[in-house]
């Protein structure tokens, strides 16, 4: 369904994957039956502007949290484009907000808000929205506090872990002997397991999230790092493979929490960033009242 200020049914009609398509002239509205697999609503939306005519679309700019890279940008256009109805979308990632033109007779803000979800991103609500403006300030907040506890936590964790594996092998002339280092490799796998997933958790769920809208971001290559570190760490433990030489516990929980920093950093940066453009355009000058 779409609202015109005029039609041409032919014109439609010859379009493929166009089965159907009525025109009210007293409710200047087009009804058509199409085929999404061989044309989209954009196209027939270009077949009614090129006979002359307007289609009557509505805009929507939406708020998005989690976003962290062009292919975030990507996958998200590719996941609200596949909604029928939606004309066109523009993400921009450092306003972190999607501008949407939509068709509201075929798809409304719920449909969008799931997109963003099944995604993996945050909806955060509608620019303007005051509500949305709180909803979005306390979902930063959180997540600041959260990045904020892992870090703590992952650097205290590898700090500690080195510390106890230097001074092991400390005491003895040659390095670790033989019992001592099998010891001490399963003493730091049990100490920075829980601690690993703890910090990591964030970066291999992204990943993931990544693979599954088929994009090869930096959170999996950040994911393959570590879990590559920390994979080789557990072989070299019980000798699987790799010699208990391989030890790269320590390693890997600091590397993770060296990248939920430069997450933190990022995400503060941008949260001061968006209250100072607020505050800006709260002090711009306003016309004269009359």
């Amino acid at each position: 369904m779409c609202l015109l200020h005029g039609c041409h049914r032919e014109g439609l009609k010859n379009q493929g994957g166009v089965s159907r398509a009525e025109i009210n002239l007293g409710t200047e509205m087009a009804s058509v039956e199409y085929d999404p697999e061989k044309i989209k609503l954009i196209d027939i939306e270009k077949t009614i502007r090129d006979a002359g005519y307007d289609v009557i679309d509505q805009k929507v700019v939406l708020k998005i949290g989690g976003m962290v890279c062009a292919m975030c940008v990507g996958a998200l256009e590719i996941a609200l484009k596949k909604l029928d109805g939606v004309v066109d979308v523009r993400v921009n990632l450092a306003a972190e907000k999607a501008y949407v033109t939509f068709n509201p007779r075929m798809v409304g803000l719920a449909d969008m808000k799931k997109a963003v979800l099944d995604t993996g991103y945050q909806f955060l609500g509608l620019a303007g929205d005051e509500a949305g403006a709180d909803r979005e300030r306390e979902a930063r907040e959180l997540d600041l506090r959260d990045k904020k506890r892992r870090i703590i936590i992952g650097f205290a964790t590898s700090l500690f872990s080195h510390g106890r594996n230097v001074s092991a092998g400390a005491g003895h002339p040659h390095g670790h002997p033989h019992g001592g280092a099998n010891f001490m490799n399963l003493f730091m796998l049990v100490v920075s397991a829980p601690v690993f997933v703890y910090v990591s958790y964030p970066i291999f769920k992204a990943a993931i999230r990544a693979l599954k809208n088929r994009s090869l971001d930096m959170d999996v290559m950040y994911g393959m790092g570590i879990g590559v570190a920390y994979g080789a760490s557990i072989l070299g433990t019980f000798g699987i493979v790799l010699t208990p030489d391989f030890m790269f516990y320590e390693t890997a929980v600091m590397l993770a929490s060296f990248l939920t920093l430069g997450r933190y950093l990022e995400a503060n940066a941008k949260g001061r960033t968006s209250e100072a453009i607020k505050k800006l355009v709260a002090c711009s000058p306003r016309g004269p009242p009359f």
